[in-house]
């Protein structure tokens, strides 16, 4: 009785422990919403992906995965979600950088703070749940906390010995194979698994070569369950994951995208990724009193990238590579153009190639502790929820890059040209983030009162000048949110919260941090048929943006952060979630939009071209790029236990590439599209399972995005089979 009780006086944040004794043990799940059922009572928008879901559809791109969820605004890149970019309600998608990232309830990113960009992303194919959670609560989950949190679930120790192999191919010699095998010895429990998959990729690169990537990831995973008066638990979880990619920010003109819109430039052909990720994580448990838990996480990620890729033109060539491909007819841009392609070979340094390696190192670590009371105060019930976080990360950039010359052959380095190092700099922070939250039950209401502290201290160290920049910010981010149960069928919230994003080391100090009041108000139901909907409006007095090669910034201003003033976002998402019954047949069905309106409040030059062109103006009324107005998912499927099938549909409306207003000029244009995807599956025993699926199910050719270097494209239809053995 007391383990039930409890649970469901926990309902957010915390990984639950084992309540009672030894013999009645429970999986380590790390929710941040508390469980399906804890997401019916919360003042504030939250969806679960649970382990059903994902093993639905097989997807391995957690774009694909995020499209069920409402609120979500997505950039697709690559076809595979190598680097996802990720938004929520209007918030910039690239590089997932305003959205907090955790695996397990730790923060995943590289150096969260001092560079948010989300390089690294965990690998979705080993996860049992994908939680994403928004509204009022998110101060809990610091850096970044306008948007939301994305908390990945990892495989959890099992409780009696058991395993699992998984093996997938398919087209462009796709492969994926994951196993795990683990248990319990008495008090120790152990989880071991292992994930590779990769491919040769879907582009053809001009004159032959892959376009695909390679993953590796391992995983070890040991509980040792002390129980006694305090029923402690320790968990330690060490995982080493890498990649080799041969992926491009090299896109297309619009003719030869409409021409062949899988073409790869052979200025491109050698563009590549390499990455190694390492995770030590120690998790302690304990439960002090009866109605109380403290959990306490240690960690330590490093990452390390060699990003080796094409830069810009040679020589002092002001022409950028975005616009001669924006624009391949202009001028000179022609002959650049024939360069790019291999139609010409190199014959001064103005038609050079500069191709570098973006080096970095990355080093993520800290401690976070967090407790869970349960108090009657003045004949109300209270849930508190207390945490502090220590938390340091750095980065050290090491960018280099040489001329090349295009040849009959491809791309020679030019022997006669120095290495240049444009990059050499060591950026750190340290953040000290306190919050506090009391949730109130007051009849059929649960009023959700919560603050958070922040003091973070950056540096910027530059080898090459000698020059170090230090700063300090100091922030509190109240929030209230209010859930009221009309019936037992029905509920109605509401909330408000301050949401932040800090700058990062180095900045100038007229940079702002980027600040904003979120509004929500909403209902949802609560019985079989869930429906939800809630709107939203993020009021910024300033939002911030951040160069990078992917938004299509000059070296010069590469991590460089700009103040774009006041922007308006509002709109509505809405879920629909239902399962029919038809004869022996089970017929889920779900529906998903969101609908997004974005306004800049303000006009100035964009001198950097992170929301538009280099020097152009961003004029008020302005809508934001790459955050589409309309979203829609539809899902059906049919589930007769022995055998299943499955179809999705993603509409995503005409996006911006570039700030804007009324009707979207074509060289901005994000054409609206529509992706269905299929999934099927069959039992051929209790152990034995095949399936198969097939993205891009009508094979349609579709734009992703058309920054920083022309236009790149959806993955293509892609057929899957895979068998899965459990023992």
């Amino acid at each position: 009785m007391r383990k039930s009780v409890l649970l469901a006086l926990l309902p957010v944040t915390l990984p639950l422990s084992a309540w009672g004794n030894q013999d009645d043990v429970q999986l380590e799940q790390v929710y941040i919403t508390g469980g399906a059922d804890s997401i019916k009572t919360q003042p504030g928008s939250a969806t679960l992906v649970d382990e059903s879901d994902l093993e639905t559809y097989e997807y391995t791109d957690i774009h694909r995965v995020l499209n069920q969820v409402p609120g979500v605004n997505i950039q697709e890149e690559d076809g595979y979600g190598l680097r996802p970019n990720i938004g929520m309600r209007g918030s910039s998608p690239e590089r997932s950088k305003k959205v907090t990232v955790m695996e397990d309830g730790v923060l995943s990113g590289p150096a969260p703070y001092s560079a948010p960009a989300a390089y690294y992303f965990p690998n979705v194919s080993r996860m049992s749940a994908v939680e994403v959670f928004k509204g009022p609560s998110a101060i809990q989950y610091g850096p970044a906390t306008v948007a939301g949190a994305i908390n990945l679930v990892s495989r959890a120790v099992p409780y009696t010995e058991q395993g699992e192999v998984d093996l997938q191919l398919g087209s462009y010699e796709f492969h994926r194979v994951n196993a795990y095998y683990g248990g319990r010895e008495g008090k120790f429990g152990y989880l071991l698994e292992g994930l590779s998959m990769g491919t040769t990729g879907f582009k053809d690169l001009d004159g032959g070569g892959d376009t695909g990537f390679t993953r590796n990831d391992f995983t070890f995973k040991t509980t040792y369950d002390v129980n006694g008066p305090l029923n402690q638990k320790l968990t330690l979880k060490l995982g080493y994951a890498t990649e080799d990619s041969d992926e491009t920010y090299v896109g297309l003109t619009r003719d030869d995208f409409e021409a062949d819109p899988y073409r790869r430039y052979t200025a491109s052909e050698l563009d590549n990724m390499q990455w190694d990720h390492q995770t030590i994580h120690l998790k302690h448990s304990f439960e002090p009193t009866a109605t109380s838990e403290v959990v306490t996480d240690v960690y330590r990620l490093t990452y390390s990238r060699d990003w080796f890729k094409l830069n810009s033109f040679g020589g002092g060539n002001t022409a950028t590579i975005e616009d001669v491909l924006k624009n391949p007819t202009q001028g000179s841009n022609g002959a650049l153009y024939n360069i790019l392609t291999g139609l010409e070979q190199s014959v001064s340094d103005t038609d050079q190639l500069l191709i570098g390696n973006n080096g970095r190192d990355y080093v993520s670590q800290g401690i976070q502790t967090r407790l869970n009371l349960f108090t009657n105060l003045f004949g109300l019930a209270h849930e508190w929820e207390f945490g502090l976080r220590v938390h340091q990360d750095e980065i050290e950039r090491n960018h280099t890059q040489r001329a090349y010359d295009m040849t009959a052959t491809g791309l020679q380095v030019d022997e006669s040209s120095q290495l240049e190092t444009s990059k050499l700099n060591t950026g750190k922070a340290t953040a000290i983030a306190l919050y506090a939250q009391d949730s109130i039950t007051i009849g059929q209401s649960t009023v959700t009162l919560g603050l958070r502290s922040e003091t973070i201290d950056t540096s910027l160290e530059d080898h090459l000048t000698n020059t170090k920049n230090e700063a300090t910010e100091q922030v509190l981010l109240p929030g209230a949110g209010i859930f009221t149960r009309i019936n037992d069928d029905f509920g109605v919230l509401a909330g408000v919260y301050k949401g932040y994003v800090a700058t990062s080391p180095g900045q100038d100090g007229d940079i702002d941090p980027e600040e904003s009041i979120n509004y929500e108000f909403g209902f949802r139901t609560l019985g079989d048929q869930q429906i939800e909907a809630i709107g939203f409006i993020n009021d910024y007095s300033n939002l911030k943006g951040t160069c990078s090669f992917n938004n299509g910034c000059t070296t010069s201003n590469l991590d460089n952060e700009f103040n774009g003033g006041e922007v308006l976002v509002y709109g509505l998402e809405a879920s629909w979630k239902e399962q029919w019954q038809v004869a022996a047949l089970s017929v889920p069905v779900s529906a998903v939009y969101t609908f997004t309106q974005t306004e800049f409040q303000n006009s100035f030059v964009d001198s950097a071209g992170i929301f538009t062109d280099v020097g152009a103006n961003v004029v008020e009324g302005d809508e934001l790029p790459y955050v589409p107005e309309h979203r829609l998912n539809l899902q059906a499927g049919i589930d007769a236990g022995k055998w299943g099938v499955n179809l999705s549909l993603l509409y995503q409306s005409d996006m911006r590439a570039a700030a804007g207003q009324n009707e979207i000029e074509e060289a901005d244009l994000i054409d609206a599209y529509t992706v269905v995807d299929l999934a099927t599956y069959y039992r051929l025993a209790a152990d034995w399972q095949i399936y198969g699926n097939i993205d891009n199910l009508l094979d349609k050719d579709y734009v992703v995005a058309a920054q920083p270097m022309g236009y790149r494209p959806g993955k293509p239809q892609a057929i899957h089979v895979g068998a899965k053995f459990s023992f």
